[in-house]
C-alpha cells in the first residue's frame, strides 16, 4: 500500500467513534409475558440483545431497565440514552450507571416452553417476573 492509501486508512480508522464496540442493539421480544407483583402489566416493552436473553431492557412506561441475568444486577437508564431505529433499540453499554439497583431473590428456570427469570427490586419492594418463549428444538424429528 502506498504511503497516502495508509494515511486514508488510518484517518478513515480515526474517525469511528471507539465507542462503537460498546452498542448493543436491542430487538423486541414478541410474546413475553411480564408481571409485576403477580399482576399483569399494561404498558411494556422487552427487548434482547441479538439471540441472547442476557442482557435484557425492560421498559415500564417511561422507565428503562437493563437486566444482566448471569450477573445478577439491574440498571436504570435514563430514556434519552436509547436511540430508536424502527422497532429496535440501541444503547451504549458504557453508558451504564455505576451502582445496580438493590436486588434479591433471583431466580432463573427453564419452564418447558419459555425461560422464567424473576428478580426483586429490594428498594421498592416490587417482584418482577419475566417468561420468554422458546423456541421448541425440532433437529431430532426429520
Amino acid at each position: 500500500m502506498k504511503r497516502g492509501g495508509f494515511v486514508a486508512v488510518l484517518l478513515l480508522a480515526l474517525s469511528v467513534p471507539a465507542f462503537s464496540a460498546d452498542k448493543i442493539v436491542w430487538k423486541p421480544i414478541p410474546d413475553a409475558i411480564l408481571q409485576i407483583d403477580e399482576r399483569p402489566v399494561k404498558i411494556w416493552n422487552l427487548f434482547q440483545a441479538g439471540k441472547k436473553i442476557d442482557p435484557l431492557l425492560l421498559q415500564l412506561g417511561a422507565r428503562s431497565l437493563v437486566i444482566y441475568v448471569r450477573n445478577q444486577q439491574v440498571y436504570e437508564i435514563k430514556p434519552e440514552q436509547l436511540e430508536h431505529k424502527g422497532e429496535d433499540l440501541v444503547w451504549r453499554e458504557s453508558d451504564k450507571p455505576a451502582k445496580p439497583l438493590a436486588t434479591s431473590d433471583w431466580s432463573t428456570r427453564d419452564i418447558g416452553s419459555a425461560t422464567r427469570i424473576r428478580v426483586r427490586l429490594t428498594g421498592e419492594g416490587r417482584l418482577i417476573e419475566i417468561q420468554i418463549p422458546q423456541l421448541p428444538d425440532l433437529r431430532g424429528l426429520y
